[in-house]
C-alpha cells in the first residue's frame, strides 16, 4: 500500500533537516533527545522509577514501568534503538508506556552503554547483564512470571535477539519470548528491502552503514552476537514476535530471520505493517497512524505468550 498521509509527513519533514548521522555524535544525540518531545507522552501507567543496574563494568540507568492494573506477564525487558550510538530512555519512553497500560505488563527500559565510546561488545554486555538482574530480581519488582520477557527496537531489537539466543546456554536467566520491533538482526544484508528503500524512507541505508561502522568497527557482522540470523542453530530460540515496516530496509532482513526461526520449529509470529517506515512505534506522535498498530502490536504479543494462534502472520 502507499506510505500512510503521517508517514508521508514525517520523511518530508525529516527531509528538510541534516541527518544525524552527519552531525557530531554529541550534536547527534541531542538532536534525538530533543526530537524525543514530540513523540508524546505515552500512555498512563501506574508509576515509574529510575534505577541503577548492576553490571561486571558498573551499572547502567533503567527506568521501570508498572502498569496501573496488572495482567501477570513476566516482565519485559527493553532495549531502545538508535544505531547503538544515540538514543535513550527518552527515545523509548512513550513506547514503553504503551507496552505496559495495553498489556499490563512490567517494563525495564535499560539504557545501555553506547558507541563510539563503548562499542561492541559492550552494549551486549549491558544487556546480558540487565536480563540476569531481571531474573533476580522479578519478584522485588512485583512482576509476574515465570522467566523474563525481552524486546527492542531497531538497534535494541538487534540486542534483545542476542539475549534470546543466550538465554539457551546459560542459567542466569530464562527468556519466555522476544519482541522484535523492525530490528537490525542481519547486519551484513545488503539485499532485497535495503536496495530498494535505500533512500527516501525516513531512515537510509546509509545511515545504517554509519552506525554499525560506530559500534561494530572491524568486527565479523557474521557473528551472531552482531547479526544474531548468522547463528548456525536456532532451535531452541524463545518464541517470537518479529514486527516489520513495508519501507524499511531492515524489512527482508527481519522476515527471513521470522522464517528461520519457524523453520528451527520456534513459535513466531511475524507481523508486516503496510505504509510504515523504519521504527514507526517509537514515533508517537509524530505518525498518528502508528498507534493503532501498537495496539495490534500488543495484542499479536499476548496471543504469542497465550500460545494462541498468529494473528495476520506473514
Amino acid at each position: 500500500m502507499p506510505l500512510l498521509p503521517g508517514v508521508q509527513r514525517l520523511i518530508d519533514m525529516a527531509s528538510d533537516g541534516p541527518s544525524l548521522a552527519d552531525m557530531p555524535i554529541q550534536q547527534a544525540r541531542l538532536q534525538l533527545d530533543t526530537l524525543a518531545a514530540s513523540f508524546g507522552t505515552g500512555d498512563r501507567v501506574g508509576s515509574t522509577a529510575d534505577i541503577d543496574i548492576p553490571t561486571p563494568s558498573g551499572t547502567v540507568r533503567a527506568r521501570v514501568y508498572h502498569p496501573e492494573d496488572s495482567s501477570g506477564l513476566p516482565p519485559l525487558l527493553y532495549f531502545h534503538g538508535g544505531g547503538w550510538s544515540v538514543g535513550g530512555l527518552s527515545t523509548s519512553d512513550a513506547l514503553c508506556r504503551k507496552l505496559t497500560a495495553r498489556s499490563g505488563g512490567v517494563v525495564v527500559n535499560v539504557d545501555y552503554r553506547l558507541a563510539p565510546e563503548n562499542p561492541y561488545p559492550a552494549a551486549v554486555e549491558d544487556a546480558l547483564a540487565a536480563a540476569a538482574w531481571l531474573s533476580r530480581n522479578a519478584a522485588d519488582l512485583n512482576a509476574g512470571g515465570p522467566g523474563i520477557l525481552v524486546g527492542g527496537d531497531s538497534a535494541g531489537g538487534n540486542l534483545a535477539a542476542v539475549v534470546a539466543q543466550a538465554s539457551r546456554s546459560t542459567d542466569e536467566f530464562t527468556v519466555r519470548a522476544q519482541l522484535l520491533i523492525c530490528a537490525a538482526v542481519n547486519l551484513g544484508h545488503r539485499r532485497g528491502s535495503y536496495v530498494e528503500f535505500a533512500k527516501g524512507y525516513f531512515v537510509s541505508t546509509s545511515e545504517f552503514e554509519h552506525w554499525i561502522s560506530l559500534y561494530a568497527p572491524d568486527q565479523d557482522l557474521s557473528d551472531p552476537r552482531l547479526s544474531p540470523a548468522a547463528a548456525a542453530e536456532l532451535a531452541g530460540t524463545p518464541a517470537a514476535l518479529v514486527v516489520t515496516a513495508e519501507y524499511d530496509p531492515l524489512r527482508d532482513a527481519g522476515e527471513e530471520y521470522a522464517r528461520a526461526l519457524r523453520a528451527a520449529g520456534v513459535d513466531v509470529s511475524l507481523f508486516r505493517v503496510d505504509g510504515q517506515v523504519h521504527d514507526f512505534p517509537v514515533l508517537g506522535d509524530l505518525i498518528p497512524e502508528g498507534d493503532a498498530a501498537v495496539d495490534a502490536i500488543v495484542d499479536r504479543w499476548r496471543a504469542l505468550l497465550a500460545g494462541g494462534p498468529e494473528v495476520n502472520s506473514a
